[in-house]
């Protein structure tokens, strides 16, 4: 059975083979421009909306492509021309994943403050999945500013994953997920996300302080790493599973 996914990621993959963005191809089919936007695409309850048959028929006389054979596309699992290698994707830059309302209660991204980002290899099994453009450099050389995570939600993250650590109203952290245990106590072990900027500085990576009195009042109280809570509502943990440069 078709899912409405497989049809907006087929139609998305034709536009893509001639040039086209969503919006270009609405345009050309004489529809609103928004019509096949990622923002529009959902219900306001985050479910993938069906497109509307007379939308999908303009735009396949655009594209040059029958009703018929793009049917078997879609039967077919065709993603683009020869298997084209495209994936598009809701995207943020990371100074921007923060506040509420980014994410529903699966922790699925939704809303309209997401941008389009188009990467130039196929994510299988995407799903739910987004991408995030670091912004910043205080996590070189380990993520480089102006590299892109694609990350996956509903892919459980494992000892030792690069996580995204999402808190609501707070800064996302990035890092690495690891299991503290604490020593000489009776305390349970529990996890935590190792930063990548806290691995940065660690390895020498930014500039240090010379004074050692001023690199303890300056230390970073993440350095340690950031602790998962537990069963708490907006509060978020992601796996990343592809990263590029």
């Amino acid at each position: 059975m078709i899912r409405p996914d497989e049809l907006w990621d087929a139609l998305d993959a034709l536009a893509l083979e001639q040039g086209l963005t969503p919006s270009g191809l609405a345009r050309a089919a004489g529809l609103d421009p928004t019509t096949f936007n990622p923002s529009r695409r959902r219900s306001a309850d985050g479910t993938l909306r069906w497109m509307a048959l007379p939308s999908l028929l303009r735009a396949l006389d655009v594209l040059k492509i029958s009703p018929a054979l793009f049917v078997r596309r879609l039967e077919d699992g065709a993603r683009g021309h020869e298997g084209a290698l495209v994936q598009r994707l809701r995207g943020l830059p990371l100074s921007r994943l923060r506040g509420s309302g980014l994410f529903d209660s699966a922790g699925h991204p939704t809303g309209v403050v997401w941008d389009e980002v188009v990467l130039p290899c196929a994510v299988a099994g995407a799903g739910e999945a987004y991408a995030v453009r670091i912004d910043t450099d205080t996590m070189e050389p380990l993520l480089r500013e102006g590299s892109s995570l694609v990350i996956m939600p509903d892919m459980p993250p494992r000892r030792s994953d690069r996580v995204l650590l999402w808190r609501s109203g707070m800064e996302p952290v990035l890092g690495t997920l690891v299991e503290k245990i604490p020593e000489h106590t009776a305390q349970a072990s529990c996890w935590v996300v190792q930063p990548f900027a806290a691995l940065a500085a660690e390895h020498g990576m930014t500039h240090a302080l010379e004074d050692t009195e001023a690199a303890k009042d300056s230390a970073d109280p993440e350095q340690d790493g950031v602790p998962v809570p537990e069963g708490k509502s907006g509060i978020w943990l992601h796996r990343i599973v592809i990263g590029t440069f």
